[in-house]
C-alpha cells in the first residue's frame, strides 16, 4: 500500500570468496562495532565470520530476553539493547564509532506503546536521541542532517560527503550507519560478508530499473518522485558504461509485458531498482545475482521480515543478493532509500554503509539495511565519469513544497561558465497563478549561476506545477507543490461505542501564522457524533485538537467530520455503533442443575475504571445469576457470569444494559 511509493532495484557482481582468503584491513574496521546475542549460537558464529573477515575489533556482546523473537516492547528495546549498546559504545569511545554491525539479531523490530511498530536497526542509528526523543506520530517532521535532498528532474545533486567528515563538521548530530547481517539462514548472513569482499571495488554486470511509466510528463513530486529517483539511477549507471534495462511497463521485471527475466537468464545483474507490488518477489528467476549484487525493492513491507515468508528481502537474500534494504512497516515513499542519489553516491566510491544512510530521508522509523557497510563496489577514487563528477546544467528549487502564500528561490547552474555577455535564461511558470518567476534572468560573463525568486499565492488544493528555465537549445525543467496550509484529519479511533469520546487532530502543512488560525469544524451527523464549530490552532504550532462527542444509537452509524480553513476542506469519517455487540448464553438449552454462562460483548474495549452492565432478569429462579451486573475490566471486551440452571422447564430472559444500549437473550432449562 505504501503511500507515494515506488518498484526495485539490484546490484551484482561474481566470483566465490577463494579459501583462506582473508581482506586487508579497512581503515574504517576500527570505526565499526558488532553487536551480537550471547544466547544465540547463530549469532556468536556471525560475530565471529564477521571480524575476521573485516578484521574488526570492536565487539559487543547483548543479552536478549528472547533471542527467537521478531519484536521487542519499547521497554525491552532500552533495557536489552539500548542500554548496553550504549555502554559499548561509550567504553570504544562513542564518536569512533560510524558504522553498527548487528551479527545475525533475531529481533528487528520496536513495539511501542502508540501501536505502531518501527525498525530496531534505525533507532539504534539515533541511540543517543540527537535526531528525536520520541516516537513520530504518523510520519517524521523532519530529515536528519546527513541526509541530501537531491531533486533528480532538476538535475541537481548534492555533493556527496563521507558520514566521516559529516561527524567532524560543526553542526553533526551524533548518529551511525547501522547495518544487519541476516537472512534465513546464518550461511546465507555469512554469505553476505564473503561475497562483499570478493566483489570489493571490482562491481560489474547489468543493470536493471523498473518504473511503471515513461517520465516525460511525470512531475517529480507524489509517486513522480520515485519514479525521477528510478530514471535519475538508470542514467548514472548508464553513463558509468553499465548496460542498463530501464522497464516502463507498469507491471514488473518477471510479469508481462515487462522482461520476464532482466538481462537474460545467465546475465549476472549488478544493480536492480523499481516498484511496486506489496510483500511479493518476483522470482526466482527473474534476477541472477551474483557477488557484490545490491538490491532492493519499494514497497510497503519489503522487509517485513528478512529470514521468511514472501517479502522481497527475505527472497532476495535467498536469491543471492550482497546487499539490500526494506521496510519493515508503512514506511510512506519519502521515507525509503532514494535510487538516483545512492547509484551517484555509490559510483563516486563511497562504500554502501554511507551511501544508504546519504539517501534515507528519516531516522527512527521503518528502514532495515541488511549487508556488509565496509563494502566499496567502485574504487573510492570513484569509477569514470564520476572520479569526479563532472558539473552539469541544473534547475535548483530551494523549497519544492511550500504552503501557498510563502516564497521561495530557484537557482539555474550552468555546466560551463556563461561566455562573454553573459546567458539569459528565459523563465516560466506551468500554473502562473499559484507561482510566478520572472520572465528571465542572466547568468553573469565568467559565472555558472544565478538564482531568482519564487511568489506563491495561497490555494485550496495541492497545485504541482513545473517551473521552466531555456537556454540556447538547452531546457531545464523542476517541480513545485504550493499546498494549503491545512493538511489533514486525524482521528484517535475510526469506531466507538455510542456515549464515548474521540479526539479529532488537525494537522497544517506549516506553523500557524502571528495570530494563530480558526479552523470550522462539521458533522454530517449530529445525532451521532458532535464537534465544536471550531478550533483554535495557536501561532507556531502545527496542529490542534478537539474533542468528538457521541450520543447513543441503537444502529450502526457514521458520521464525517469536516474540516475547513481559507477553502481547503480535509474529512474523516467516524462510525459510532451501540455499546453492546452481542448478549448470549452458552448453552443457549440446559438441564435443570447443569451449568452455562450468559456473556457480554461490547462493540468497543471496556474505557478506563472498566464498564458495568445491568442485568435483568425474568426468571431468577430458573436462572439464579447471583448479581445483577457484569464487571467488564478496562481495555477488555467480554465479560460474563456462570450459574447452575434451576428447576425446568421454564426459559428466561435476560436484558443486559450499557450506555444507553440494550440486548437481550434467552435460555431454556429443560
Amino acid at each position: 500500500m505504501l503511500n507515494q511509493v515506488t518498484k526495485y532495484f539490484c546490484f551484482a557482481t561474481m566470483l566465490a570468496l577463494p579459501a583462506g582468503f582473508l581482506y586487508a584491513a579497512d581503515p574504517l574496521a576500527a570505526k565499526t562495532m558488532v553487536v551480537y546475542a550471547t544466547n544465540s549460537a547463530d549469532s556468536i558464529a556471525v560475530k565471529d565470520h564477521y571480524t575476521a573477515a573485516r578484521l574488526v575489533s570492536n565487539v559487543c556482546p547483548i543479552t536478549l530476553p528472547n533471542a527467537a523473537a521478531t519484536s521487542l516492547s519499547e521497554a525491552d528495546y532500552n533495557t536489552f539493547v539500548r542500554n548496553p549498546v550504549r555502554a559499548c559504545l561509550t567504553a570504544a569511545g562513542r564518536t569512533n564509532i560510524l558504522y553498527i554491525v548487528l551479527a545475525y539479531i533475531r529481533p528487528f523490530r520496536v513495539d511501542a506503546n502508540n501501536g505502531q511498530f518501527y525498525a530496531l536497526d534505525s533507532y539504534l542509528a539515533d541511540i543517543w536521541d540527537q535526531y528525536a526523543t520520541q516516537y513520530f506520530n504518523i510520519f517524521p517532521s523532519a530529515a536528519h542532517r546527513y541526509f541530501a535532498d537531491d531533486q533528480s528532474q532538476g538535475n541537481y545533486s548534492v555533493p556527496f560527503q563521507t558520514l566521516e567528515a559529516y561527524r567532524a563538521s560543526p553542526r553533526s548530530t551524533l548518529i551511525y550507519s547501522v547495518w544487519r547481517l541476516d537472512g534465513a539462514t546464518p550461511a546465507i548472513a555469512n554469505g553476505l560478508v564473503d561475497r562483499a569482499t570478493s566483489a570489493m571495488n571490482n562491481l560489474a554486470g547489468a543493470v536493471c530499473i523498473d518504473l511503471q511509466n515513461a517520465i516525460a510528463f511525470t512531475p517529480d513530486s507524489g509517486y513522480g518522485l520515485g519514479e525521477w529517483d528510478l530514471h535519475q539511477a538508470a542514467t548514472f549507471l548508464a553513463q558509468a558504461t553499465f548496460p542498463v534495462t530501464e522497464d516502463l511497463n507498469g507491471a514488473e521485471f518477471g510479469t508481462a509485458p515487462a522482461p520476464l527475466t532482466c538481462p537474460s537468464p545467465s546475465a549476472p545483474v549488478a544493480f536492480y531498482a523499481g516498484w511496486y507490488s506489496y510483500n511479493n518477489y518476483n522470482g526466482p528467476s527473474v534476477f541472477n545475482f551474483a557477488p557484490g549484487s545490491i538490491g532492493f525493492h519499494l514497497d510497503s513491507f519489503s522487509a517485513g521480515d528478512p529470514r521468511s515468508g514472501p517479502n522481497w528481502v527475505n527472497n532476495a537474500l535467498q536469491a543471492g543478493v550482497t546487499v539490500t534494504s526494506g521496510a519493515v512497516n508503512e514506511p510512506y515513499l519519502q521515507g525509503l532509500t532514494r535510487a538516483g542519489g545512492l547509484a551517484r553516491n555509490l559510483l563516486q566510491g563511497a562504500n554502501v554503509g554511507d551511501a544508504f544512510l546519504r539517501n534515507t530521508r528519516w531516522l527512527k522509523w521503518m528502514i532495515l539495511n541488511i549487508g556488509d557497510p565496509l563494502y566499496r563496489p567502485f574504487p573510492i577514487t570513484g569509477r569514470a565519469p564520476f572520479n569526479p563528477p563532472a558539473p552539469t546544467d541544473s534547475l535548483l528549487i530551494a523549497l519544492r513544497e511550500l504552503v501557498g502564500g510563502a516564497a521561495t528561490t530557484g537557482t539555474v547552474t550552468l555546466a560551463t561558465a556563461a561566455p562573454v555577455g553573459g546567458t539569459t535564461v528565459i523563465l516560466s511558470s506551468q500554473v502562473p497563478a499559484a507561482a510566478s518567476v520572472p520572465s528571465s534572468i542572466t547568468i553573469q560573463a565568467g559565472t555558472r549561476s544565478a538564482t531568482f525568486p519564487i511568489t506563491t499565492s495561497t490555494v485550496n488544493a495541492t497545485t504541482t506545477l513545473a517551473i521552466n528555465a531555456t537556454f540556447g537549445a538547452t531546457s531545464l525543467k523542476n517541480t513545485l507543490a504550493v499546498v494549503p496550509l491545512l493538511s489533514f484529519l486525524s482521528l484517535s479511533s475510526g469506531s466507538t461505542s455510542a456515549g464515548a469520546s474521540v479526539t479529532g487532530t488537525v494537522y497544517l502543512n506549516g506553523s500557524a501564522p502571528a495570530g494563530g488560525i480558526t479552523v470550522g469544524l462539521l458533522s454530517s451527523d449530529t445525532s451521532a457524533a458532535t464537534v465544536p464549530s471550531s478550533i483554535f490552532i495557536p501561532a507556531g504550532l502545527g496542529k490542534g485538537s478537539f474533542t468528538i462527542a457521541t450520543s447513543q444509537v441503537t444502529t450502526n452509524k457514521s458520521a464525517i467530520i469536516t474540516v475547513s480553513y481559507a477553502g481547503a476542506v480535509t474529512q474523516g469519517t467516524l462510525n459510532v455503533v451501540p455499546a453492546i455487540f452481542v448478549v448470549n448464553f452458552q448453552p443457549a438449552s440446559v438441564n435443570a442443575g447443569q451449568s452455562s454462562q450468559i456473556s457480554v460483548g461490547l462493540a468497543n474495549p471496556a474505557p478506563p475504571g472498566g464498564a458495568v452492565v445491568t442485568l435483568l432478569n425474568s426468571n431468577p429462579i430458573a436462572v439464579p445469576l447471583g448479581s445483577n451486573v457484569i464487571n467488564i475490566p478496562a481495555g477488555s471486551y467480554f465479560g460474563a457470569i456462570g450459574f447452575i440452571a434451576g428447576p425446568g422447564p421454564a426459559s428466561a430472559t435476560v436484558q443486559a444494559s450499557y450506555a444507553g444500549d440494550t440486548k437481550s437473550a434467552t435460555i431454556n432449562v429443560n
